[in-house]
């Protein structure tokens, strides 16, 4: 029996325009698909109805990395990379497709585009959270400036969560944070689906789901996490609502819920226009990339769930990847 060359799916938008439902239908269609998280706040056990986590368990489809994380620690994009691979090389070798599915952007690029040598470097497991615990973001910005000005240069004083990454980089594997750059090094070929909505039908959206989130229990959610180990992490990790519900709890903010319901849904919809012009930088650069080498082949879509009917995406992605399976199987 012959086997297909590896391929895989990413299924990319910003938070709250359908990338669940979107992704478990073309699972159904192309049959042989299984669903691998890309969003940072599903990893994490105790995180579910804030991150809008799927009911993966009882998915028709198999799902991997999905509360994949019981402890509050980070989890850096090259462990996310490294884990990711094994799974897809794990489908693979069965003739699965790996349907990638989320909106963290720097997970996703981290597929495409490693940190050329960093890999294959020996690293000591979540070095940040122990180490730079009490220190200042500023403290440890002149820090890495004493190591690497470059690498410093172009990270902002107050960014301490990539502050303690490029320090990481620097006491795991000896070498500037600077000399590791990113590589178009893509695992296999791929498709790449950017779903989008309209303005208008996107942030209607999101304030509804924000307002049904609040209504389903999302402050009991973080109010069974507050005087435990989450209640500081979430407060530094900035996982949006978190931290203001935090603020809720213990009086600090907001007069009532339709207060923090507003101001959770303004954050939201904040994100997802970065999360927009993340996408746009990506796939040009994949674009771009993609041309100057061959080992791979690269397709971008853009899907506006606005304007037309899932099923006929459905339908037409479902025609590319079985032409690209009788052309590669």
């Amino acid at each position: 029996m012959k086997t297909k060359k590896p391929y895989f799916i990413i299924i990319y938008g910003p938070t709250g325009v359908g990338k669940t439902d979107f992704s478990l239908e073309l699972a159904r269609a192309l049959d042989q698909a299984h669903v691998v998280n890309a969003d940072l706040g599903q990893f994490y056990t105790p995180l579910t109805i804030g991150t809008a986590k799927p009911d993966w368990q009882s998915a028709p489809v198999e799902h991997y990395l999905f509360d994949s994380i019981a402890e509050p620690v980070n989890f850096s994009v090259q462990e996310y990379r490294r884990e990711t691979l094994a799974i897809f090389d794990a489908l693979w070798k069965k003739s699965i497709t790996p349907l990638l599915v989320g909106g963290s952007g720097f997970y996703i690029k981290s597929l495409l585009f490693p940190l050329c040598g960093f890999d294959d470097q020996p690293r000591t497991a979540h070095f940040r959270d122990e180490r730079y615990r009490d220190d200042s973001s500023e403290e440890l910005w002149q820090r890495l400036h004493a190591i690497d000005p470059d690498r410093a240069a172009r990270i902002y004083p107050q960014d301490k969560y990539r502050i303690c990454c490029a320090l990481d980089i620097w006491h795991t594997t000896g070498k500037k944070p600077s000399e590791f750059v990113p590589r178009y090094d893509p695992p296999a070929s791929f498709l790449m689906i950017r779903l989008t909505r309209s303005r208008d039908d996107l942030y209607m959206r999101i304030n509804q789901r924000t307002a049904d989130m609040i209504k389903s229990g999302w402050i009991d959610e973080v109010k069974a996490l507050m005087g435990t180990p989450w209640e500081q992490f979430l407060y530094k990790k900035k996982l949006i609502g978190y931290d203001d519900i935090i603020d809720f709890l213990r009086g600090c903010r907001y007069k009532n819920l339709d207060e923090l319901s507003a101001a959770i849904a303004q954050k939201t919809r904040n994100y997802a226009k970065r999360q927009e012009t993340f996408w746009g930088n990506l796939a040009h650069a994949v674009e771009r990339e993609s041309r100057a080498q061959c080992s791979y082949t690269a397709s971008i879509r853009s899907i506006n769930l606005t304007l037309s009917s899932v099923d006929l995406y459905i339908k037409e992605l479902s025609e590319h990847v079985q032409a690209y399976s009788a052309n590669n199987g």
